[in-house]
Protein backbone atom coordinates (compact mmCIF):
# COMPACT_ATOMS: atom_id res chain seq x y z
CA UNK A 1 0.00 0.00 0.00
CA UNK A 2 2.80 2.41 0.89
CA UNK A 3 4.53 1.66 -2.42
CA UNK A 4 1.30 2.39 -4.34
CA UNK A 5 0.87 5.70 -2.52
CA UNK A 6 4.48 6.63 -3.24
CA UNK A 7 4.04 5.87 -6.94
CA UNK A 8 0.81 7.90 -7.08
CA UNK A 9 2.47 10.82 -5.28
CA UNK A 10 5.43 10.71 -7.67
CA UNK A 11 3.20 10.59 -10.74
CA UNK A 12 1.06 13.45 -9.45
CA UNK A 13 4.11 15.62 -8.78
CA UNK A 14 5.58 14.76 -12.18
CA UNK A 15 2.34 15.63 -13.94
CA UNK A 16 2.35 19.06 -12.31
CA UNK A 17 5.86 19.69 -13.56
CA UNK A 18 5.00 18.56 -17.08
CA UNK A 19 2.01 20.88 -17.16
CA UNK A 20 4.17 23.82 -16.07
CA UNK A 21 6.71 23.04 -18.80
CA UNK A 22 3.96 22.78 -21.37
CA UNK A 23 2.54 26.16 -20.33
CA UNK A 24 5.96 27.77 -20.53
CA UNK A 25 6.66 26.16 -23.88
CA UNK A 26 3.35 27.46 -25.22
CA UNK A 27 4.22 30.93 -23.94
CA UNK A 28 7.62 30.72 -25.64
CA UNK A 29 6.06 29.68 -28.96
CA UNK A 30 3.57 32.56 -28.73
CA UNK A 31 6.43 34.88 -27.82
CA UNK A 32 8.39 33.87 -30.92
CA UNK A 33 5.33 34.58 -33.08
CA UNK A 34 4.92 37.95 -31.38
CA UNK A 35 8.61 38.75 -31.97
CA UNK A 36 8.16 38.38 -35.71
CA UNK A 37 5.24 40.83 -35.71
CA UNK A 38 6.78 43.33 -33.28
CA UNK A 39 9.64 44.17 -35.63
CA UNK A 40 7.50 46.95 -37.13
CA UNK A 41 6.68 48.53 -33.75
CA UNK A 42 8.54 51.68 -32.79
CA UNK A 43 8.46 51.78 -28.97
CA UNK A 44 8.66 55.58 -29.10
CA UNK A 45 5.39 55.84 -31.05
CA UNK A 46 2.26 55.07 -29.02
CA UNK A 47 0.19 54.50 -32.16
CA UNK A 48 2.44 51.56 -33.11
CA UNK A 49 1.41 49.63 -30.01
CA UNK A 50 -2.02 49.05 -31.55
CA UNK A 51 -0.31 46.68 -34.01
CA UNK A 52 0.61 44.27 -31.21
CA UNK A 53 -2.39 44.70 -28.89
CA UNK A 54 -4.09 41.34 -29.54
CA UNK A 55 -0.84 39.38 -29.28
CA UNK A 56 0.19 41.28 -26.14
CA UNK A 57 -3.14 40.43 -24.47
CA UNK A 58 -2.64 36.75 -25.25
CA UNK A 59 0.90 36.85 -23.88
CA UNK A 60 -0.24 38.67 -20.75
CA UNK A 61 -2.64 35.83 -20.01
CA UNK A 62 -0.05 33.08 -20.50
CA UNK A 63 3.03 34.91 -19.21
CA UNK A 64 5.06 33.57 -16.31
CA UNK A 65 4.41 35.40 -13.06
CA UNK A 66 7.71 37.31 -13.22
CA UNK A 67 6.64 39.24 -16.34
CA UNK A 68 2.85 39.14 -16.11
CA UNK A 69 2.70 42.68 -14.65
CA UNK A 70 5.10 43.94 -17.32
CA UNK A 71 2.79 42.59 -20.01
CA UNK A 72 -0.04 44.38 -18.20
CA UNK A 73 1.84 47.68 -18.60
CA UNK A 74 2.32 47.07 -22.33
CA UNK A 75 -1.31 46.01 -22.84
CA UNK A 76 -2.70 48.99 -20.91
CA UNK A 77 -0.52 51.36 -22.92
CA UNK A 78 -1.58 49.76 -26.22
CA UNK A 79 -5.24 50.03 -25.24
CA UNK A 80 -4.79 53.72 -24.43
CA UNK A 81 -3.04 54.25 -27.77
CA UNK A 82 -5.89 52.54 -29.55
CA UNK A 83 -8.41 54.73 -27.72
CA UNK A 84 -6.42 57.86 -28.60
CA UNK A 85 -6.62 57.00 -32.28
CA UNK A 86 -5.14 59.83 -34.31
CA UNK A 87 -5.77 62.51 -31.66
CA UNK A 88 -2.38 64.25 -31.55
CA UNK A 89 -2.98 65.78 -28.10
CA UNK A 90 -3.87 62.42 -26.52
CA UNK A 91 -0.95 60.71 -28.23
CA UNK A 92 1.45 63.42 -27.03
CA UNK A 93 0.16 62.97 -23.48
CA UNK A 94 0.47 59.22 -23.81
CA UNK A 95 4.04 59.47 -25.05
CA UNK A 96 5.01 60.75 -21.58
CA UNK A 97 4.32 57.21 -20.32
CA UNK A 98 6.72 55.65 -22.82
CA UNK A 99 9.67 55.35 -20.36
CA UNK A 100 7.64 53.13 -18.02
CA UNK A 101 6.47 51.01 -20.92
CA UNK A 102 10.02 50.69 -22.19
CA UNK A 103 11.17 49.51 -18.75
CA UNK A 104 8.43 46.87 -18.71
CA UNK A 105 9.34 45.82 -22.25
CA UNK A 106 13.01 45.55 -21.28
CA UNK A 107 12.03 43.17 -18.46
CA UNK A 108 9.99 41.11 -20.93
CA UNK A 109 12.89 41.09 -23.40
CA UNK A 110 15.36 39.89 -20.79
CA UNK A 111 13.02 37.12 -19.62
CA UNK A 112 12.30 36.10 -23.22
CA UNK A 113 15.99 35.68 -23.97
CA UNK A 114 16.83 33.94 -20.69
CA UNK A 115 13.86 31.59 -20.44
CA UNK A 116 12.63 31.12 -24.00
CA UNK A 117 15.78 31.84 -26.04
CA UNK A 118 13.68 34.32 -28.04
CA UNK A 119 15.14 37.65 -29.14
CA UNK A 120 12.52 40.38 -29.12
CA UNK A 121 13.09 43.50 -31.23
CA UNK A 122 15.37 45.96 -29.42
CA UNK A 123 14.11 49.19 -27.98
CA UNK A 124 15.28 52.25 -29.84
Amino acid sequence: MKRTLAVIATLTAGTGLLTACTDEQAYCVDLATYAAKAVDVDPQKPVDYVKILDDAKKLQESAPQDVKDDWGVVVTFAEKAKAAGSDAVKLAELSKQTPGVMTAYKNITTQAKDSCKVDLPALN
